[in-house]
């Protein structure tokens, strides 16, 4: 292993290659996936694992997975690679008169006037920060908050989420409530029995499906799902056209669309809480500026 301390040859090409490998998990798919020969991303990676002094992938099964230096590798180059697309696009946001530029991911979940008027107030006391919201899966936020491809994310709060070095602080809770037809709304639990469910696809709203889980059995509701969806929209399409009715926050209501309705549940008191959350290694003082605009709930 090399523990010399010669300056270091690498640059963001060859971070790049490596992370193309680890996503394509093989040099060929990384290749086509890139669009380059192949032997010149299989180099690059060679270069840079003897510059580092270690594998950074095992190459002997079917599959190129990394070794366990590289993960620790991949991770600061992925981070790496991100905040240099990110000050690249900053900067010349700056140079058009932008003051600062913030990332930040949601959750369908946490659609709600909280974070429309706590925008409304970080505008007016920080002008000129450009403000970017992309709508993203849990795991999604998590992996690019980790990255640093985003930089804050409003997440649902539950035991099932999270990840090292990521930081959490619920900012608001809101009742679960019922999604029908305008005018169709059950108001009791009892109500729900016998009626269809769409609900969102177990694998993509793991953390979701499980607190419903809960709040369903606490209630003594067996939901009968016949329809499952991976879109938000999709889902409440499907409601719209009665194939069944499904459960959100009642934080939500605001944004649903009019041929539809959100309404309390007689005997479901649960509830759903939204995390702010950002990586801890990546902090900054107007990432701090920001978040003081969403009180900590409690």
């Amino acid at each position: 292993m090399n523990h010399g301390r010669k300056p270091t040859r690498l640059d963001l090409r060859h971070l790049r290659y490596a992370l193309a490998v680890a996503d394509a998990q093989g040099f060929r798919a990384a290749a086509e996936m890139l669009n380059i020969a192949q032997p010149a991303i299989s180099k690059a990676v060679k270069d840079t694992e003897v510059d580092l002094g270690f594998r950074i992938f095992d190459r002997s099964g079917p599959r190129v997975i990394p070794t366990p230096e590289g993960v620790v590798f991949l991770d600061d180059a992925r981070q790496t690679v991100a905040q240099f697309e990110r000050t690249i696009r900053a900067s010349r946001q700056n140079a058009a008169g932008a003051r600062g530029h913030i990332i930040v991911g949601y959750s369908a979940l946490a659609t709600s006037h909280q974070i429309s008027e706590a925008l409304d107030a970080f505008h007016r006391s920080v002008p000129g920060v450009q403000v970017e919201m992309h709508v993203m899966s849990t795991d999604n936020m998590l992996k690019n908050l980790k990255s640093g491809a985003i930089d804050l994310g409003f997440l649902l709060s539950h035991p099932t989420v999270g990840a090292p070095g990521i930081d959490q602080m619920p900012v608001w809770s809101s009742r679960i409530g019922v999604v029908a037809p305008a005018g169709e709304a059950p108001s009791r639990v009892t109500d729900l029995s016998e009626m269809p469910f769409v609900m969102g696809l177990r694998e993509n709203w793991r953390s979701w499906r499980a607190l419903l889980d809960s709040a369903c059995d606490r209630a003594g509701l067996t939901p009968v799902v016949v329809d499952e969806a991976w879109d938000v929209q999709v889902i409440l399409q499907r409601v719209a056209e009665r194939r069944g009715v499904t459960l959100f926050p009642l934080s939500m209501a605001d944004s649903l669309p009019a041929a539809l309705e959100l309404v309390p549940i007689a005997g479901m008191d649960a509830e759903a809480t939204i995390s702010m959350a950002w990586s801890i290694k990546a902090d900054t003082g107007l990432l701090r500026q920001f978040r003081n605009h969403f009180p900590p709930l409690g």
